[in-house]
C-alpha cells in the first residue's frame, strides 16, 4: 500500500523553517501532501513560503490577520483554535484513517493542536523533532507542557539523535532516530541561497542578539537583564537586534525601547526574512539568543553563541561553539571577553534527517 495524504499542521514562522525542507522532499518524491495553516504567526511567514518556493495552505484553521504576540491576542487565538478542532476532517480535507498521516511539528501550541486534529480523525500522527525535553515543567513555558502532550498524542516519533529518542522510549509507538534537526537540511537550502539576503548590517564586526520566548520577554526583569547584556555587549563592538513581533511589543510595554535607541551601538531592526537573518548570523563575531532553532543552526555553523536560557531542551552546541547563560553575569561577562574561544568548524551536512523522514514515512504505507 502506498501512502496515503501527507498532512502538515504549521502555525509558527519556525516552524515552516523546520516543515519546509519536507514539504519539498515530498513534491520532489510524487507524493501527496498538503499543508494546514493555523495562523499563530503572520509576520513574513508568506515570504517564508516564497522563499521555499511551496504553494499555499490548503486550508486555515483561524483565518485572521493579526498575530498570537501579546497574552490577549494568544487567548483569543486559542479559543479559535479549540473551536476549530470541531472541523478537523474538513481541515484535512476528508482524507483522514490509518492510510494518511498528520505530521505536527515541535513544542508550540500549533503542535498540539496539529496531533489533536489527527486524533479526533483517527489519522496517525508523527511528532516531527521529538523527544525534547528539558525536563523542567514551567522552563521554558508552555514548551514543555506542548511536547509532553503532543508525546502522548502521537504514534510516530521523528527524533534528533539517540537522546532525543530515549525520552520518548516509555511511550507507544514508532521511533525514528533522524540523527540531526531538519533545521540542517533548511540551513543547506539557504546558505545555498544566501546571495538573496537583503539586509544592511555594520561595515566592521558586529554581534547579533535575538530573543522572543515567553519567559524572557514577558517578565520585566528578565529582559530588563538582556537589555542590560546588549549594553555591555555593544561596548565592545555594535549589536544587531531583529525585533520578534512579540519582543518589540514587549520592549514597549516595559518602556525598555527608548533605551536601546538611545544607544548608537544597538541597532535594532524588524523581523527579517530566513536569508536576511542567515545572512546576519553568518557574518557575526557571536550570537545571543534564545530561540532553539537558532541554537541548532548555530552550532551547524559553529557561529559562538550564547544562549539566553536557563536549560535547554536541546543539547546542540552545547560545550562546543555554545554557552548557556543560565543569566548568570559572571558566565556571561566571560563569554563577552573571548566569544572566539568558542567558535567551531562548520558541521559537515552528511546524511539528510528530512530523507530519513520521508523515507519512513513511505515504509509506514508500505507496511
Amino acid at each position: 500500500m502506498v501512502v496515503g495524504v501527507i498532512h502538515m499542521v504549521i502555525g509558527t514562522r519556525a516552524q515552516m523553517l523546520k516543515m519546509a525542507p519536507i514539504m519539498r522532499e515530498c513534491e520532489d518524491r510524487g507524493l501527496a501532501w498538503r499543508w494546514i495553516f493555523a495562523a499563530q504567526h503572520q509576520e513574513t511567514m508568506q515570504s517564508t513560503v516564497d522563499f521555499f518556493d511551496l504553494p499555499p495552505a490548503a486550508a486555515v484553521m483561524v483565518p485572521w490577520d493579526k498575530e498570537a504576540k501579546s497574552l490577549a491576542a494568544m487567548v483569543v487565538w486559542t479559543a479559535r483554535m479549540t473551536g476549530a478542532l470541531t472541523r478537523s476532517r474538513q481541515l484535512l480535507d476528508g482524507l483522514t484513517g490509518k492510510e494518511h498521516i498528520v505530521l505536527t511539528h515541535g513544542d508550540t501550541t500549533t503542535t498540539v493542536y496539529g496531533a489533536l486534529v489527527g486524533r479526533l480523525t483517527r489519522t496517525p500522527v508523527m511528532h516531527v523533532e521529538s523527544g525534547l525535553r528539558s525536563f523542567s515543567i514551567l522552563n521554558p513555558f508552555p514548551e514543555e507542557l506542548n511536547r509532553l502532550a503532543t508525546f502522548r498524542l502521537s504514534q510516530y516519533y521523528a527524533c534528533p539523535g539517540p537522546w532525543a529518542l530515549e525520552n520518548v522510549k516509555k511511550y507507544r509507538g514508532t521511533k525514528i532516530d533522524t540523527g540531526r534537526n531538519t533545521q540542517l537540511d533548511t540551513l543547506t537550502y539557504g546558505m545555498e541561497r544566501i546571495d538573496r539576503a537583503a539586509v544592511k548590517l555594520p561595515d566592521g564586526p558586529y554581534a547579533v542578539l535575538s530573543t522572543h520566548r515567553f519567559e524572557n520577554v514577558y517578565n520585566r526583569g528578565r529582559f530588563t537583564q538582556i537589555v542590560e547584556l546588549a549594553e555591555r555587549a555593544a561596548q565592545r563592538l555594535p549589536v544587531v537586534m531583529p525585533l520578534h513581533p512579540v519582543t518589540k511589543g514587549q520592549l514597549e510595554a516595559h518602556g525598555l525601547r527608548d533605551r536601546l535607541e538611545a544607544n548608537p551601538s544597538v541597532i535594532l531592526k524588524p523581523r527579517l526574512e530566513y536569508p536576511a537573518f542567515l545572512a546576519t548570523i553568518v557574518g557575526a563575531e557571536f550570537v545571543m539568543t534564545d530561540g532553539g532553532g537558532n541554537q541548532e543552526e548555530l552550532s551547524y555553523l559553529g557561529v559562538p553563541t550564547l544562549i539566553l536560557r536557563e536549560t535547554s531542551e536541546r543539547q546542540d552546541g552545547i560545550g562546543e561553539n555554545a554557552v548557556l547563560s543560565r543569566f548568570d553575569r559572571a558566565i556571561e561577562d566571560a563569554f563577552l571577553a573571548d566569544p572566539e574561544t568558542h567558535r567551531r568548524d562548520r558541521t559537515d551536512p552528511g546524511e539528510s534527517p528530512t530523507s530519513t523522514i520521508v523515507d519512513a514515512i513511505e515504509g509506514f504505507g508500505r507496511s
